[in-house]
């Protein structure tokens, strides 16, 4: 019998382990591929109870600073320590940088400053302050709606709990590097400092309670290749050490106590699985034409991270259709500056030589909050102040991040997207600052691109009406579905009453896609798409038949859409297309694409949906 646990009856978890039923099933994020059957060591969390809180001296105010610097020191000696480990030859060689940012963390302005400033100021012993000043940092992330910011919200979470640890005195350390063979790696959250001590060989498969795919463990665990389920909210207390588990990263489902038949069928899954996906490797390194030559896509990357481009690389991107820039502004109490944003865009366009690189500017507000910039409080931020809105808003800032994108595109293959674009006035707007930065660049001598590609994210329903005029301003187009579907609709995707109606296939949806493409033609404009929906296999036949020129998309997704794309005719795409067209209801347009799909490669439908 399944035993499955969902969201609403996750009460079970303060039960003792050896109360749950066999094939329990908990449902979280599966952040790297493959299936991994073992016994769990349980990570417990490390205990960081904090003292009351005790007010200073005047006199003690100074030994208490000093001893928290002493604490920041220590903790920097031993994460340079484990970065020292990781050598050109380790997995992990091309991600040193995350301890890097977590050394760098270290001496973060708010988390630093902020809590010297709480035991000088508030006369609080070091203990207190650090802990209040990570609260108030983390949890200015709580309400974002954004996955990649949360998770930075985590390392400010790491770094600050790691000088705690040093504070009280209780060990920062866990023996990684000491776990058996076959061990299925449970705990609450895993540092990048504890990733990095992980011998591969020993760890099957890893299982968080929290964290996401852009969180540093779904990276780490990639790059070593191991199995990854995270957001699994309370897995860490309802099991044990020596428990048996299985933990499958491509579904995000985890089976805990699990009997003799299903640890047979997950074993030849995993069989399965491993063959499926490396021979669909091959095909990443193929060009995206169908199999008529009709038609040839170029699929491109969606990224958050400059270490990511590998990722993209080996799994057959041909560019980077989304660089998202926000994260150099969330988190922190300063504005980053023109060369911390240059150094950022130039690694990024260095290291996808020769393909190009699509840096969208600032796209903040709505969910996104930056301290730094000073935010007028909104009833309804979605449709507020954000975005390019904003950027023409705090011309100053936006002319900074120019600047940078500017100079880096001077090393390569650079185009620039610009969000939220609603109004021709935005794009004549956007277009006099960018002629203004050049001119600026150009009488301080310092090099910079002077024809840069301009381009911008169609992602509201008036864009799409205009979308003839807009095409006439710009050198592409990119169509954004997250949000479109969302305004389009008027669906809220976290609304849990009706998001059930967020669909990309609903014919609404595919109408305004079909205008956007026939503008972009009509005028000569190339048209991507680097929503969501550009990556799932069911969309492939529909988008091609649509007559799209680039999808960006999760790097793990590319090798079966170009597979999809080779093995299908542009003449039969655009039969179904037009079939999709003559539909009243998204239900009936998804049963006859997955029939087209399944009639056609009834191995790749399943495998793809598992």
């Amino acid at each position: 019998m399944i035993q499955t646990i969902g969201d609403k009856n996750r009460s079970t978890h303060g039960a003792s382990p050896m109360m749950i039923p066999e094939n329990t099933m908990i449902k979280g994020v599966g952040v790297s591929v493959g299936i991994g059957i073992g016994q769990v060591v349980l990570l417990e969390r490390l205990s960081t109870d904090i003292c009351p809180c005790r007010i200073l001296t005047t006199a003690e105010v100074p030994a208490e600073i000093a001893r928290f610097e002493e604490a920041v020191d220590s903790a920097e000696k031993r994460l340079n320590a484990i970065k020292g480990q990781i050598d050109g030859n380790h997995p992990l060689g091309d991600h040193s940088y995350i301890l890097d940012t977590h050394i760098l963390l270290l001496r973060d302005k708010m988390l630093y400053e902020g809590t010297k400033r709480a035991i000088e100021q508030g006369k609080q012993n070091a203990e207190w302050a650090i802990s209040e000043v990570m609260t108030k940092i983390t949890s200015a992330f709580d309400s974002i709606d954004d996955e990649y910011l949360k998770e930075r919200a985590r390392d400010v979470h790491f770094v600050g709990e790691r000088v705690l640890r040093i504070l009280l005195g209780v060990s920062s350390e866990r023996k990684m590097h000491q776990l058996p063979p076959n061990s299925i790696l449970v705990a609450h959250d895993l540092s990048p400092a504890d990733a990095a001590q992980l011998k591969k060989e020993h760890v099957l498969a890893i299982a968080t309670d929290v964290g996401g795919r852009t969180s540093h463990t779904a990276i780490m665990s990639r790059s070593l290749k191991i199995p990854a389920v995270t957001g699994l909210e309370k897995i860490s207390p309802m099991v044990q050490t020596g428990d048996t588990i299985i933990v499958d990263g491509s579904t995000g489902l985890v089976i805990l106590n699990p009997d003799a038949e299903m640890i047979f069928r997950y074993r030849q899954r995993s069989d399965v699985l491993r063959n499926y996906h490396q021979s669909l490797l091959a095909f990443g390194r193929l060009p995206a034409v169908t199999r008529d030559g009709g038609r040839k896509i170029q699929i491109l990357a969606n990224i958050e991270l400059v270490d990511e481009i590998e990722i993209a690389v080996a799994h057959g991107c041909e560019g980077i259709g989304l660089f998202r820039t926000e994260y150099l502004f969330l988190g922190r109490e300063d504005l980053p500056s023109e060369e911390e944003q240059f150094e950022a865009y130039r690694a990024v366009v260095d290291r996808n030589k020769p393909y190009p690189v699509t840096i969208r500017t600032l796209d903040i507000g709505g969910d996104k909050i930056a301290s730094s910039l000073k935010m007028p409080s909104e009833t309804n931020p979605a449709m507020g102040l954000r975005a390019i809105r904003l950027c023409l808003n705090l011309k100053s800032v936006f002319k900074t991040q120019l600047r940078a994108i500017l100079r880096a595109a001077h090393y390569g293959n650079c185009r620039m997207l610009i969000p939220m674009i609603s109004c021709i006035t935005e794009i004549h707007s956007t277009k006099k600052i960018l002629e203004e930065v050049k001119s600026e660049l150009a009488s301080e001598g310092v090099e910079h691109c002077d024809s840069i590609k301009l381009g911008i994210l169609v992602e509201v329903p008036s864009a799409v009406a205009i979308a003839d005029l807009l095409a006439r301003e710009v050198d592409f187009l990119s169509i954004g579905t997250n949000d479109l579907i969302q305004y389009a609709l008027a669906i809220d995707r976290l609304n849990e009453h009706v998001n059930y109606l967020y669909d990309t296939l609903h014919p609404a949806v595919l109408r305004l896609i079909r205008q956007v493409v026939n503008a972009g033609q009509a005028f000569g404009v190339s048209v991507a798409m680097c929503g969501e929906m550009a990556g799932d296999p069911v969309n492939v036949p529909i988008l091609v038949g649509l007559g799209l020129d680039e999808l960006s998309m999760n790097a793990l997704s590319i090798p079966l859409v170009k597979k999809l794309i080779r093995s299908i005719s542009y003449d039969d795409c655009l039969d179904l297309t037009h079939q999709a067209f003559q539909m009243q209801s998204a239900q009936e347009i998804h049963e006859l694409i997955e029939k087209w799909i399944f009639d056609r490669f009834p191995g790749d439908f399943f495998l793809s949906q598992q």
